[in-house]
């Protein structure tokens, strides 16, 4: 019988096909009281100059993680920001120029941290707000037919045009919407919506209201959510007062500091 080693030096990896492996990063901030989201203008086939999810094709030496982390950082000019698996997407026609099998992540960036441009494959790169993404939850398979996922949305960039979701490339408008609904699910048992806090050492509640706002597409009850913050939150210590705003006109608001105590 051989050994391990035998049978390894002797494996053909032609045996079985290979399908290509990309990350594609939705990387989502707050800006303006809306949630927005980076998108790339394709300068390339496939979908030439139609807008896309940032990402790239995975390297041989690099897990998945790493190539995430790496294309954050060439995309938006950021580093350790929250950043986490959503989905594999790996529908068969998925990319017209061949099986391609994409590992999309979520990133929730600071809109002041953001120092995005256009990369390789693109030219020009902008945030959109990302308008009427109907549904409370996704389902466990976002590919397939019944999940809602075909529903349709729209997206405005910063000059004001408007694009359908269907006219993102690839199945992009299907991630999109995914990680939106993942995010809005999130919401109420994570700490996603500090990772868009300016700054986790010095925030108000009414800061941390507005993007749970932006997140929902609707506005909460102010009374409500104070109470809800303060009893999940500052009870068990995962926020905690520093001391009243300073420079406020009228009565300061209490500023506040993430702890990330669980």
């Amino acid at each position: 019988m051989q050994s391990e080693q035998q049978y390894l030096s002797s494996y053909d990896p032609s045996k079985y096909q290979h399908p290509s492996v990309t990350v594609d990063i939705l990387i989502f901030t707050v800006a303006d009281r809306k949630l927005r989201l980076l998108l790339i203008k394709r300068n390339e086939y496939p979908y030439l100059g139609k807008w896309a999810i940032p990402g790239g094709f995975l390297r041989m030496d690099e897990s998945a993680d790493e190539a995430a982390a790496r294309r954050i950082r060439e995309e938006a000019g950021v580093e350790q920001v929250h950043l986490e698996q959503l989905y594999t997407f790996s529908a068969v026609d998925r990319d017209p120029r061949t099986r391609v099998i994409s590992i999309a992540y979520l990133a929730t960036v600071p809109s002041g941290k953001l120092h995005y441009l256009a990369g390789v494959g693109a030219e020009d790169a902008a945030l959109f707000e990302i308008c009427g993404v109907a549904g409370k939850s996704v389902n466990d398979n976002p590919e397939s037919g019944d999940s809602g996922a075909d529903e349709d949305f729209l997206l405005r960039g910063p000059d004001g045009t408007v694009i359908s979701s269907r006219d993102l490339a690839f199945d992009h408008y299907r991630i999109i919407r995914t990680a939106v609904l993942r995010m809005r699910g999130k919401l109420d048992y994570t700490d996603l919506a500090f990772g868009f806090v300016e700054d986790p050492s010095s925030f108000t509640l009414t800061e941390l209201r507005l993007i749970h706002e932006a997140i929902l597409d609707r506005p909460l009850d102010i009374g409500n959510f104070r109470r809800t913050i303060k009893r999940e939150y500052e009870a068990a210590g995962r926020i905690e007062e520093c001391g009243p705003e300073k420079g406020a006109v009228g009565r300061p608001a209490m500023l506040y500091r993430f702890t990330d105590k669980k």
